[in-house]
């Protein structure tokens, strides 16, 4: 028999305005701060939660994530149902979800009674580790561009779900073809891919993820598969960006794109970078206060989909 919890978030886009009717001996926490956060998973912990039902977005689940094995400790972590209530919700794409809605718990708790899942897929966040911090779990990660385009999507984008995935990356490359503010100049970084020797240069773009397959057919993507995190990394200014986007967006470089030698991209089990920018994750900046992070596969994770 499962034992079963949930985290809520009610500040989630899609949580937002919901009436939540929790199955009868339900353990639900709906926590506010790190600290609440922490202390609900312990109490979870110690009731030997095995599954744990997550309503919220990529932050809600990064969040937890980053306290679970804290709480958990040598204890099995419990699998995990993600309810999709964020914004662009990229690992609920990728392992399968619920939609937010009033009986999206009881058929939660029905599949969970009889073993059985429409879906189950395993996988493994990175690791972002920085020097004397805990370290962040997340999915999808990156410097330069990244930071650029969460930015200008907190400030003009109003849309959600894949449409702002969509209309953010299109936004972000007009900038950078225009050539606004210093989006095609990039940021100054240092970056060695496991055991190659560091590059330095001015990135425009550095993507890492762990996950198969991201929202809207997009794969930035390509080269070998034997790492446990995908990276995406482009020299600043990037070379003929207007002619190289649809095939970079769709993990096919063309030959020019690769003998100009500024796009790369493959696997990796171990990255270290050195940079005065914030890395962002899963959507939210992470600055580390040497400027070094260091990429590795986080502990593997169940996820299953009613």
């Amino acid at each position: 028999m499962h034992q079963v919890a949930l985290i809520h978030n009610p500040r989630s886009r899609r949580n937002r305005g919901l009436a939540v009717r929790l199955p009868a001996g339900l353990t639900a926490a709906s926590p506010m701060t790190p600290a609440e956060l922490l202390a609900s998973l312990q109490d979870y912990a110690r009731r030997e939660v095995d599954l744990l039902i997550v309503s919220g977005g990529d932050g809600t689940l990064r969040d937890v994530l980053g306290l679970l094995p804290r709480a958990y400790g040598d204890a099995p972590l419990p699998a995990i149902a993600l309810l999709a209530a964020g914004n662009a919700n990229l690992v609920a794409s990728d392992v399968g979800a619920c939609m937010p809605s009033r009986d999206a718990y009881t058929r939660l708790i029905a599949a969970a009674g009889a073993g059985r899942w429409r879906r189950e897929e395993s996988r493994r966040p990175i690791a972002v580790q920085r020097t004397g911090e805990a370290a962040v779990l997340g999915f999808f990660m990156g410097l330069g561009a990244l930071n650029r385009a969460t930015q200008y999507n907190h400030d003009h984008i109003r849309t959600g779900g894949g449409a702002s995935v969509a209309i953010t990356i299109a936004a972000s490359m007009w900038q950078a073809l225009r050539g606004v503010g210093d989006w095609a100049q990039g940021d100054p970084m240092t970056l060695r891919i496991d055991d190659e020797t560091p590059r330095t240069g001015s990135r425009f773009l550095f993507l890492a993820s762990s996950l198969h397959n991201l929202m809207l057919g997009l794969w930035p993507f390509w080269g070998s598969r034997n790492g446990t995190m995908r990276y995406l990394d482009i020299d600043a200014p990037p070379p003929q960006l207007a002619r190289s986007l649809l095939p970079l967006l769709r993990g096919r470089p063309t030959a020019s794109m690769l003998a100009s030698g500024a796009y790369r991209s493959s696997s990796a089990h171990d990255i270290e970078i050195r940079s005065t920018t914030p890395m962002i994750v899963d959507g939210e900046p992470y600055p580390a206060a040497d400027g070094c992070y260091r990429l590795a596969a986080g502990p593997a994770l169940r996820f299953v989909t009613p």
